[in-house]
This record gives C-alpha cells, structure tokens and sequence, in this order.
C-alpha cells in the first residue's frame, strides 16, 4: 500500500534501473526504510496501524526537507516481528529470525545499489529490540553507516494531554494510537468500540509492561483480553496532530544530521 502522494518523487522504485545508476552523490545519499507491523490494535483501529503511521511521519518529515536534499524510500516494510499479538485475529508476523535476515538482506542491497547511508525508520515497538542489533550487524557485513529511528519510543515520544497511568501503561493501541489515526485516516477507527484498556493488574503491581526496571517476557493475552494496553476513549485528534507533526519536525532534523554523520578518521 502506497500512502505518500506528495513525495513521490522520493520513492526509490519509481526510478528506472539506470535512473539509480546514475543517482548523484550517492555518498551522502540517505536510504529509508519504513518499517512497522501488521497486528491486531484492539476492536476500533486497522491491524495497519503501525504501517499507516509510520508512513505518514515520514512524508510529513520529507516534506520539512531543504529542497534538493537527497532522500530516498523504499517501500514499506509491513510484516514485522509481532508475535507478542498471536492469538487475536489480524496479526501476521514474522519470525524473529526471518525478520532478522530480511533487514540484512535489504541493508546487503542497499549497499550493493553504490549507497552509504541506510535508514530504518520503525513505527512498531516489537520491532525495537531486533531493528537496534541488526544495524550493528549490517555496519559490520556492508560498512554503510546504519541509523535506527524509533518513532515515539525514542524520536518524539508523546506527553502532551497525557495522563502518567496513560503516559506508562499506555503503549498500544490506547490514547496516542488513537488519536494519530483519528487525524490522518478516522474513516478506519470504530470509535464506538474503542476501549479504556488500561492494564488495573499491572497498576497494582507497578510493573509496567515496557521500558520499566522489571524487564518480563508477556504476550498482549497475558495483560489485556481486549488487545488494547492505553485508554482508547480518551483520543483526541487534535493531540494526533501534535503528535505527527512533532515526530515529522525530529526525523526530518535527523535525516540532515544522518547526512552529514561522518566517523573519526584515525590516523595510521
């Protein structure tokens, strides 16, 4: 599913084999890829969520690019690891390991295509732990400089209109999930399903489920019957708004650091 109609032009497979042959400074060229996940996000949002939002950061964050400046995309990649969702309809999910050598591969490619600058751009949280050692991995195989972008975890992560329950419990599917979706494509959210999936267990027991000091291995049934870990009910898209345009103002700033990102050259 294609989503980017104003940055076309960006899009890496539109150009003819010679057309990248002939790509000028290739060196500072920077390749993105989106990356995300196809996974149940509760009764009221798209099992596309993550994919949806992820590309629309990115365009939005294009969009904020010098005139000129030598971006390229490749095509989104959907399928991630997401086995944390098995058991609810609509999620499709790779192996860690297939993931693992897709990502490789891709970089392989990346490489081979004369660029030096690679770029995961990742929308899904599952995808966080692999997408971080993979990109050591590719450095190491192709010597491109390799940067992970984690949007919302650590590029952008939302706070404004926040509660802090929402703010710690609220990683799927909840409050911020929601309202992005009812500012960039509310025709997919039900909101008359859209739950208060706030995890009371969890509460009790202080043990957040991601990013707390108590690291546990949990499936989404293990901790939330309805799929959603946040208060849905509460989304607003105007706070979407915010939101997607924080996160497109940071990865359009990283996108011209990552251009000029050089590493010492030590001397023999």
């Amino acid at each position: 599913m294609l989503i980017f109609k104003k940055t076309q032009e960006r899009f890496l497979p539109f150009l003819t084999s010679r057309e990248v042959q002939l790509l000028p400074d290739k060196d500072k060229a920077v390749v993105i890829l989106p990356v995300a996940s196809i996974e149940q996000h509760g009764p009221h949002l798209p099992v596309f969520t993550d994919s949806i939002v992820v590309q629309e950061v990115l365009e939005r964050a294009l969009l904020k690019l010098p005139e000129g400046f030598p971006a390229w995309v490749l095509p989104l990649q959907s399928y991630g690891k997401s086995n944390e969702h098995t058991g609810f309809p609509g999620t499709f999910t790779l192996t860690s390991e297939t993931f693992i050598q897709v990502l490789k591969e891709i970089g392989t490619n990346v490489a081979r295509n004369g660029f030096k600058r690679f770029v995961f751009l990742n929308g899904h949280g599952g995808n966080t732990e692999i997408v971080d050692f993979v990109i050591r991995d590719i450095r190491e195989q192709t010597n491109l400089k390799v940067f992970a972008l984690h949007a919302f975890l650590r590029v952008a992560p939302p706070t404004a209109g926040l509660s802090e329950l929402e703010g710690t419990y609220g990683i799927h599917a909840g409050d911020v999930e929601t309202s992005i979706l009812l500012k960039c494509c509310p025709e997919y959210v039900r909101r008359e399903w859209a739950p208060n999936g706030l995890p009371s267990h969890l509460q009790e027991m202080k043990t957040p489920p991601f990013m707390g000091a108590l690291n546990y291995a949990w499936l989404t049934r293990d901790i939330a019957p309805l799929g959603v870990l946040g208060d849905a009910t509460t989304a607003d898209p105007e706070r979407g708004e915010q939101y997607l345009s924080d996160a497109a103002k940071e990865v359009a700033g990283l996108l011209i650091k990552i251009r000029e990102f050089e590493f010492e050259k030590w001397q023999d």
